[in-house]
Order: structure tokens, then sequence, then C-alpha cells
């Protein structure tokens, strides 16, 4: 694939190109590449007449959709940097995540916000524009902010800004967890992100002809890599926000007849649970895409197994800092290395270290370290936790590893997930493994709770089928057949299903506050 220096290229070339080509379907509507550049270079010009100056943040908070795509492109050739929120946050954690990034404007949908626009931007002291998709009683903030409404929007030109911006500007700042508790903002330039589509669109040769059923939010990184890849080959995207019925999921893979469909575990867990996934038909599907966290090597022998004749599936492996991947399973290699990260993607260096710094040797468990052009540049107004994970220009992953004899690698777990339990270390995610190949356990997260005797006790969070008959001494009784006794858990505690946030991961850290 061409190399293009900025993201917005992705959009303009795919616009030239494949003007008429469908590039967004949401439910029954559905917006060619030219409607969209035309909507997008609207909404720089409006940013721009109202100040926006490069290098300026601008915020996004909408659901996945046209509104959110628009924003997304619109910011970028205002020179702009996106600030991508999640409105499944509170209002009080999205404003203060407006005050850390700064951002003096905010485009977002009348929707989402409706009564919670005044307390979301009351005392920001940057915001001084909001951009709305349509006028209501909520464009009376305090504060002096200006606010705009989607239709003034046409009394801008089409014509594209055609900024001067450089690859090592500013593009995008996505928000996760850090070690503190409190968001950190990772930032990525524009040759980050269109380093890594690149290297992603290397290995799954993706053209034109695709399409994919977006079910991940742009405002996480897995989900931006698919808005990205697609956009930058011309293919297209369905978006469908109603993961909560899996079965209409499916439905719409099947009507829409997508080449390929991308998931985090949890979203394969629930499908595989409570829809037909692995018999339905499905016409056009070439291929599966699945990172946001190890998925349980039974489960991915599944998958696999039902779609081996059908559809590639490509397990990966990737963090926000890295712009989304940094490396990934070749389908034909998933059986023989099944469980592990795989290899590099390409432009991506991987090494595993000790403690010491040492490079470590085959089988050796260190900690997995990065280097590519696609790693971020730091934390926003962060440099503390920057300098725990950069280090000359390496991304520290936090994750530890082994190397195999082929190259492949095999994460053991996060550092921070190893789990004390007297003299020994027990990885949670070795004993999610066992419980998830239980039949009838849908989802497992183990986790570490104080324990005055051992340091630390096992505790496990087990979802179960809704017809499941399973109960703990069913669930010990098997995990004695495969695991030491250290790393049996205490504990199990049973769920309708397990607690996800917006982006569909589990939430490890809420679940150690319950035991």
């Amino acid at each position: 694939m061409q190399r293009y220096p900025n993201v917005h290229h992705f959009l303009e070339h795919s616009a030239e190109v494949r003007c008429d080509s469908p590039a967004i379907v949401h439910g029954d509507k559905s917006w060619n590449y030219g409607e969209v550049e035309a909507r997008s270079n609207r909404l720089a010009n409006l940013l721009i007449g109202r100040g926006i100056e490069p290098g300026d943040r601008v915020a996004l908070l909408t659901d996945n959709g046209i509104e959110y795509i628009v924003g997304l492109f619109g910011i970028l050739k205002a020179g702009a940097c996106v600030v991508a929120l999640s409105n499944a946050n509170k209002p009080r954690t999205n404003s203060k995540l407006l005050e850390d990034s700064g951002a003096v404007a905010l485009i977002t949908r009348a929707l989402t916000v409706r009564r919670d626009l005044p307390d979301l931007i009351a005392g920001l002291k940057n915001l001084r524009l909001v951009v709305l998709d349509r006028a209501g009683p909520w464009l009376d903030p305090s504060g002096g902010v200006e606010v705009v409404a989607g239709q003034d929007l046409m009394v801008f030109p089409t014509l594209r800004p055609g900024l001067a911006i450089k690859p090592e500007n500013l593009a995008l700042i996505l928000y996760t967890s850090g070690s503190t508790g409190m968001p950190r903002g990772v930032t990525l330039t524009h040759g980050n992100l269109t380093a890594n589509t690149s290297q992603i669109l290397d290995y799954l040769k993706l053209t034109e002809k695709d399409s994919v059923l977006a079910v991940l939010p742009f405002h996480y990184s897995f989900g931006n890599s698919l808005l990205m890849t697609h956009f930058a080959v011309g293919g297209r995207l369905v978006l469908d926000n109603r993961f909560a019925y899996p079965q209409t999921i499916l439905e719409t893979m099947q009507s829409q007849a997508v080449t390929g469909f991308s998931g985090v575990p949890s979203t394969y867990a629930i499908l595989c649970a409570k829809t037909d996934f692995l018999e339905a038909p499905l016409p056009g599907l070439q291929y599966l895409t699945q990172a946001g966290g190890a998925m349980a090597p039974s489960l991915i022998r599944r998958i696999h197994e039902a779609f081996h004749d059908r559809a590639r599936l490509f397990v990966m492996y990737g963090q926000t800092e890295a712009s989304a991947r940094l490396s990934y399973v070749p389908p034909e290699m998933l059986e023989q290395k099944l469980g592990s990260i795989g290899v590099p993607i390409p432009g991506v260096e991987l090494e595993l270290r000790s403690d010491d710094g040492r490079k470590c040797e085959v089988g050796e468990v260190g900690e997995l370290v990065a280097r590519g052009e696609n790693i971020m540049g730091g934390y926003w107004n962060d440099p503390e936790e920057t300098r725990l994970v950069l280090r000359g220009g390496e991304l520290f992953t936090g994750d530890l590893g082994r190397l195999d004899e082929d190259g492949y690698f095999f994460l053991v777990d996060r550092k921070k997930n190893m789990i004390k339990v007297g003299a020994n270390r027990v990885s949670s995610r070795e004993v999610e493994d066992a419980l998830v190949e239980i039949d009838g356990v849908v989802e497992a997260c183990v986790v570490g709770a104080p324990d005055e005797l051992l340091g630390e006790a096992i505790i496990a969070h087990v979802a179960l089928h809704h017809d499941s008959q399973l109960d703990k001494k069913k669930i010990i009784a098997f995990l004695h057949k495969g695991l030491a006794q250290f790393k049996i858990p205490r504990k199990i505690i049973f769920h309708t299903e397990l607690p996800k946030n917006s982006s569909g991961k589990v939430m490890k850290n809420y679940l150690k506050n319950i035991n």
C-alpha cells in the first residue's frame, strides 16, 4: 500500500479514486467517500474560521457513526489534534479529560450530552467552541462558550483547507488507564498512525473490496485501526452499536455480507455463547481479527475449527501506546503456535528483557520491549508515567513473555497481574485459560486479594452459560486435573456476565475490589 504522510490523506485519496463508492453503512443509511470528504472539509473550514489553529486540541465525544468519522477527519484537516473521549464515561470524568488535554473545542451530538452540556463544560478555561449535530435547548450553556449547530456547517465550503501538516504533528490523544488509576493520554502523531496502518495492511492484505462490521468504539485504539485501515484502501465500514443484542450483530454480519469482523476476547466469547455464530452461514466473510487482550486457547481453537475453510483468523497483540498493533500470528501457523501472540508485524522489532536489562534467551521469561515508527511520543502532560514505559525510544510494555525456538512470542501475563501466593508466583492468565476450558464457562477473570497468611489469595470471577449446572465444587475438581494446588482459586464468584468497559475489555481492577 502507498504510504501517506498524514491520516486525512486516507480519506482524500479514497474520495479521489472511489468518490461514489460506499464508505459508511449505519442501519438503513449510507454515505460514499465523496460525501464524507465534503462534510469533513466543511467542518475543517468551520474550525479554521472559528480560530482553531494547528496544534490545538479538539475533543470528539460521540458513538460510532457519521459524526465521529466526519469529526475525526475534519479536525485533522484543520491541523488540530483529536482528543477521543468515551460517552460511557460520566460527564465529570470527560470534563476532567477536557481540562487535562486543554481542548479548545468539543464536537459532540445533542443526544450524547442532552442536559449534561452545561455541567460538562463548566469552568473549562480553554474551551471556547462546541459543535453539535442539531439545534435545541442545550444551545445556551453558561460560560461564554460559542455553540454551533450542524446545519450551520452548510455555509462553509467543501474545498480542502490544504494546510501544511507534517507527519510529526500530533494527530490523536487516546486516553487509557494509568498505573495511578487516573486516565493517561497516549499521544500519537500522523506518522505513528500512518506507519501502523501500513504495517497492518501489509499482513492483512485488505483491498477496496473489503468491508468490516465495526462494533468496537473508535475512541479505542483497536476500533480506530479498523477505521484507518479500511479508509486507507477505500473499503466499507459497516457500523452497529448494538452489541448488547449479539443476535442482532450476527444478523447485520449476514445481511451486509461483510468480508471481515473484529473483536476483543469477550466479543467472541459472547457471540459463541449467545448466538449460532460458529455455525451460521456468513456470505462473504473472509477474515476475523482478534486483539485487546489474550483470548483463551480453547476459544481460539473453537473459532479456528469452525472457520478454517471459510475465513482466516488473525490473532494479534498490541497496545494503545503502539498506535494499535505490534505482532500477529499468521493464520496458517495458528494450530502449531496456539496461545502465541505471534511474530512482530512488518517494521516492528520485539525483544524480551530481564530485570537487569539483558536480552533474554529462548524460553526465558522477560518483559516485552518494542521499537518502531508506530511507538507513541509519550503520555500527555505526564512525564513521570512516560519515563516508566519509554526508554531510549523503546516501549516497555509491562507484559511478561517468552520466545520459542521459531521466533514466536508467548505472553505469560501482565507484570501487575502476577499473583504472589506464598513463595509462588501465579499467572492469572494461566488460571483463566484453565477455567474457560470448562464446558459451561463463558468468561473468567482471576485476581489477587490480600491474604494474611499467603500474601495474596486467588479469586476467580466466572460467568456461566445460562443453562449451565456448574458449581464451585465441580469447577475446583476440573481445575485440579491440570493445575498445581497453589494455583487453585480460594474463592469463586459467579456473575451473569463480567463487567466490561466501553471497549469490551473485562474490568479487572473493578473486580479486584469484589471478594
